[in-house]
């Protein structure tokens, strides 16, 4: 029994295989950062350090 499916196909050949792949892991780490950010943010608002 083959698993195949339509939709789903790793082809490593292709000219736009590794420039997703890097996005993907941009995009990953900028949903980690922007958090991370905000909070700095949040903090340093509240420490009074904008004056």
């Amino acid at each position: 029994m083959a698993h195949h499916s339509r939709s789903h196909r790793h082809r490593q050949e292709g000219p736009c295989h590794f420039s997703l792949m890097s996005l993907s892991a941009t995009r990953r780490l900028l949903l980690a950062a922007a958090p991370l950010g905000t909070l700095w943010l949040a903090v340093s608002w509240a420490a009074g350090w904008w004056g």
